[in-house]
């Protein structure tokens, strides 16, 4: 993440442009498709926090600001705070340009034109080096993979895998769980673990433990297998780079009123330009799912929840394909037998699997991140066994999520 490209904006700011980019109205979405991937070649990001505020979109490159405007902006009191906040944005070196959603979804030629105006004035007249999506980052093909913590757990399973991965020959970045490793080390170490729900309390010196297994042991291993087989991989936690950006998560907690999770991290951002980089060097990315907050404190972060937060920061350059692999075929119809896949899950009949029950406890969490990740520019999501990763990537096999 680069510092000057929020201008201190702060993590309850991140927290809020999270949920705004979750439900965009019907102009944003137009000018968004309309200039995600455009003729300047600049990136532009979309509900970006800027200081005390969150703009709809924003081009660092030109440091260009663009505002839609519905219609209670039309009143008075909500003019003079647009006034107000378009000053103080300009303190900044921005230049802000507003526009009514009428305009953009009567006129977005006329909008389009206007931007392009903008944006050739400000590098014909400014010294600002424009900032172009690397060449990779064109459109072009990338898989973000999960693999959770019982293949992990399984030497076999994760070699077969993690040679597998490798012969991927598209762009790649691999997401990684902590498997039993972190708990038996800790029941050595007479270190009490205290799991709630499946999810696990991390105290102080928990949080030692799973740094030393998740970002030490299990990440380097797996990038060792994965340059034995010719993978030039390198390992990372969130503070890398400040790749994971989180703050710690305050309310929640199944311990009820005044009980927390402990050192667990909710994401704030993505360094999605740091990633693009390593990218562009033909590295792969093998991520641990440690976070930080910028403070000096590591934050353990749920890996499904990192996989989905990176998919969907990198579906603003690449077709993205957000592949959960596990220990089963895909999401089941019956738990009890394995070869009961649901092919294809969307939006309707997955509240009809959690009305009936099909679908329940850990996978609800899972398929929330699917779905949140699609909303988000995600092309295609899979979960799968696997065992059968090359065949989930051709959609051979494994449950869909449209």
């Amino acid at each position: 993440m680069k510092e000057n490209m929020f201008f201190g904006a702060n993590a309850e700011i991140f927290k809020r442009a999270e949920e705004l980019r979750n439900r965009m109205t019907n102009a944003e979405e137009i000018l968004w498709n309309a200039i995600h991937i455009n003729e300047w070649h600049l990136k532009f990001r979309r509900q970006h926090p800027l200081a005390n505020y969150i703009v709809d979109f924003y081009c660092h490159g030109v440091k260009l600001v663009i505002e839609l405007d519905g219609s209670i902006h039309d009143k008075e009191e909500i003019k003079r705070n647009d006034k107000a906040r378009e000053t103080h944005l300009k303190e900044f070196d921005l230049t802000v340009l507003r526009f009514k959603n009428d305009e953009v979804i009567n006129n977005t030629k006329a909008v389009l034109q206007k931007i392009k105006e903008t944006i050739t004035k400000i590098q014909s007249t400014s010294q600002i080096r424009s900032e172009v999506i690397p060449p990779l980052g064109d459109g072009g093909k990338l898989f973000v993979i999960k693999i959770g913590g019982n293949i992990i757990d399984d030497e076999a399973k994760l070699s077969v895998f993690l040679k597998d991965f490798a012969s991927i020959k598209e762009r790649k970045i691999l997401i990684h769980g902590g498997g039993k490793i972190a708990t038996n080390i800790a029941q050595q170490l007479n270190i009490p673990q205290q799991i709630v729900e499946g999810r696990r309390i991390t105290d102080a010196e928990t949080l030692k433990v799973i740094t030393m297994v998740y970002a030490g042991y299990i990440n380097k291993n797996m990038v060792a297998l994965l340059q034995s087989n010719n993978c030039d991989a390198i390992g990372l936690t969130g503070a890398d780079a400040n790749l994971i950006l989180a703050h710690k998560r305050t309310s929640g907690s199944p311990l009820g009123a005044g009980g927390d999770y402990g050192f667990v991290g909710d994401i704030d951002s993505i360094n999605s330009d740091w990633l693009d980089k390593l990218l562009n060097d033909n590295a792969t990315p093998v991520i641990a799912p440690v976070s930080h907050n910028k403070k000096g404190q590591l934050l353990n972060t749920n890996a499904d929840t990192i996989a989905q937060e990176i998919a969907k920061s990198m579906a603003h350059n690449y077709d993205v394909t957000l592949i959960y692999c596990f220990e089963k075929k895909g999401v089941l119809q019956n738990a009890d037998d394995e070869d009961s896949v649901i092919e294809e899950i969307n939006a309707a009949s997955y509240k009809s699997l959690k009305e009936k029950q099909i679908i329940h406890s850990g996978m609800i969490p899972k398929l929330d991140n699917a779905f949140a990740a699609l909303n988000s520019g995600v092309k295609k999501v899979v979960i799968g066994k696997a065992e059968d990763l090359l065949h989930l990537i051709t959609g051979d096999k494994g449950t869909g999520i449209k």
